[in-house]
């Protein structure tokens, strides 16, 4: 388990030093740039706010219905795809266009508070947890509340790093 997350840090530490014109970046983003609410930082962040939920959602939604299915392991290529769409998603907003002093991380704060909300409610959660009832394992649980929080203040610090600090060079030619 440690080996893999070592990995995975390494893998975000190389993306984040890739030269920005070998990035590949979604279109679709770098077309919002010709509306005049993209222009604003705090509604980007919104913007942003909803693309996290939205990736949220959809990769809680697709972990739920393979519940039902019995394939070994394939929970964790989901969620290393939903991972790579995260940083594919904060690599293409920073790229998309001119951004002036203080801009992104107005940015940032906005679009990465959805995880920051998510580890608060989940703090909240496991401070007022009590067994439902007599002989429940709270180890267990403790172990799924450490591992949500440590999932969610990832997610939370590396946007956030992402979209604040991250070598911009304005948008693609």
């Amino acid at each position: 388990m440690t080996l893999i997350i070592l990995l995975a840090l390494i893998g975000v530490f190389i993306f984040i030093r890739i030269p920005s014109e070998k990035i590949f970046r979604l279109k679709w983003i770098q077309s919002l740039n010709k509306y005049k609410w993209f222009q604003n930082p705090w509604l980007i962040g919104v913007s942003l706010f909803g693309m996290n939920l939205l990736l949220f959602c959809t990769t809680g939604l697709i972990l739920y219905v393979m519940t039902v299915m019995m394939i070994p392991f394939l929970h964790l290529v989901i969620m290393a795809a939903a991972i790579m769409m995260s940083l594919l998603v904060w690599s293409s907003l920073v790229h998309s266009r001119e951004w002036g002093e203080g801009e992104r991380l107005k940015t940032a704060m906005a679009g990465s508070s959805f995880y920051l909300f998510l580890f608060l409610f989940i703090l909240y959660k496991w401070g007022t947890y009590e067994s439902r009832y007599p002989g429940e394992d709270g180890g267990m649980a403790a172990v799924g509340f450490f591992l949500g929080l440590l999932v969610t203040g990832l997610a939370f610090v590396i946007g956030f790093v992402m979209v604040a600090f991250l070598p911009a060079d304005g948008r693609e030619k």
